[in-house]
């Protein structure tokens, strides 16, 4: 049975690789095809993956689009896509070799550039009709012995600015956390409408990132204040067994006054196959309902199977695209500043993923709600887009140097040296696929 259970879970992990990635590919791979059709280029084969062919279906122009064996990419085959050192020119102006090279320049552009389009449709989706999350600043609680709770922050304490950065919302403080490591922090908090400063040494301490490579960070204790109104309830989890419900708020845990989510992780997480008394308020009448953790996670700790509540702030559509623009800025910003320090060892290797863990979080995010589902559909579309346009043989930004290159000196690349080029693009690629894939193996499956 536990072969089986452990058989069902590789199963969604693959099902929700495939799924994502698929997108991804076909919106990207749509990409040069509209713009080769745009500039009149004949396409001959649209594929899904690699491999032995699924299915296949020839449409009206004699083009096959066809699903493969393999879901780990695709491509778009143009009619004279190659270049070729056969001195008799073929002058049929649907070949994609007799295009200008802007036009060539566009065509190899576009899969990118569809990318980025879906990640920013996605974004302006989930933020104009969701909004985004929003915690406030305001302190729940501070970690026992922490710089915060040496230098005196009280609950309730509202954090209005750090290092003179204006602080909207908590992902602001947690955005200056991670960044930058910092020797001192510049503390503006609000308290009783009075703006108390004060200065705070940070501890630097290494965490677990959600891929599971450590990244040091700046650290002071502070949590925020978190309504315990319950968001979302696991399915045969304990919690709803007892008969708890989304939009519960959470009062009292055995005569004890609840004001932080964190409260209750605590005392739930102590209290394995130990019977509580919820005390909950639903549609204004209070009801007294028991619950007894369960360890649900093979940590020896009680869980009852519930997520809080999210809050989300509304925008605007011009907020939204604007919010939209700057969250594929920072995703691209970081993943190019990750890719260097990873090239010059100042990251830890395993923040390079494959397809493990493209499976792995596709997975996870997946069981948590939609919204963020469709966001990491957006974040990966941006980061495939972006690796496409590094100016390596074989890539798009490859190919678009090789023809702005043709536009610059009037006449087409010489054939040899484009073969050259070709097999050096072929060794970087698949040494780094075959890297990715043995990193995913030792840093997700055999750590």
């Amino acid at each position: 049975m536990e072969h089986l259970i452990l058989l069902i879970s590789y199963l969604e992990y693959v099902f929700w690789f495939i799924l994502v990635f698929t997108i991804i590919v076909f919106i990207h791979e749509y990409g040069h095809y509209f713009v080769a059709k745009l500039n009149g280029v004949d396409v001959e084969k649209f594929s899904i993956g690699f491999g032995p062919v699924l299915f296949k279906k020839i449409d009206k122009n004699n083009t096959i689009w066809q699903i493969c064996s393999f879901p780990l990419g695709g491509f778009v085959k143009f009619s004279g896509e190659m270049y070729s050192n056969n001195k008799k020119k073929d002058n049929n102006v649907k070949l994609f070799m007799n295009k200008k090279p802007l036009q060539k320049a566009s065509i190899v552009i576009a899969g990118p550039a569809a990318n980025f389009l879906l990640s920013l449709v996605l974004f302006i989706f989930i933020f104009f009709f969701f909004g985004k999350n929003h915690i406030e600043p305001i302190v729940g609680s501070t970690d026992e012995g922490s710089p915060a709770a040496i230098h005196g922050i009280l609950i309730k304490d509202k954090i209005v600015s750090i290092n003179k950065l204006k602080i909207d919302n908590y992902q602001d403080y947690h955005a200056i956390m991670e960044d930058a490591l910092l020797s001192e922090v510049s503390l503006e908090v609000l308290r009783n409408n009075n703006v108390i400063k004060m200065k705070i040494i940070p501890k630097h301490i290494n965490i677990k990132t959600f891929i599971g490579s450590e990244k040091k960070i700046n650290y002071l204790g502070i949590n925020p204040l978190i309504s315990p109104v319950v968001g979302k309830v696991i399915k045969n989890s304990p919690a709803n067994i007892a008969g708890l419900l989304d939009s519960d708020r959470i009062v009292k845990i055995n005569g004890k006054n609840i004001s932080d989510a964190r409260q209750i992780i605590k005392i739930v997480k102590g209290s394995k196959n130990i019977s509580l008394k919820f005390t909950i308020k639903r549609n204004n009448m209070l009801k007294v309902i028991s619950i007894t953790p369960l360890d649900l996670s093979g940590n020896n700790l009680g869980q009852i199977g519930i997520a809080f509540k999210k809050m989300r702030m509304k925008l605007s559509l011009f907020e939204s695209i604007n919010l939209s623009i700057r969250s594929i800025s920072e995703v691209t910003t970081k993943t190019l500043v990750a890719f260097s320090e990873i090239l010059f060892g100042k990251r830890d290797h395993c923040e390079v993923g494959g397809p493990i863990l493209i499976a792995k979080v596709s997975n996870d995010v997946a069981n948590t709600d939609m919204i963020s589902f469709i966001a990491l559909i957006a974040l990966i579309s941006v980061n495939l887009g972006l690796i496409n346009l590094f100016p390596l043989p074989l890539l798009d930004g490859g190919h678009f140097f090789t023809y702005i290159s043709e536009f610059i000196i009037g006449k087409n690349i010489n054939y040899n040296l484009f073969k050259a080029i070709q097999l050096v693009g072929v060794i970087i690629i698949f040494s780094f696929m075959a890297f990715s894939i043995i990193n995913d193996i030792y840093c997700r499956v055999l750590n």
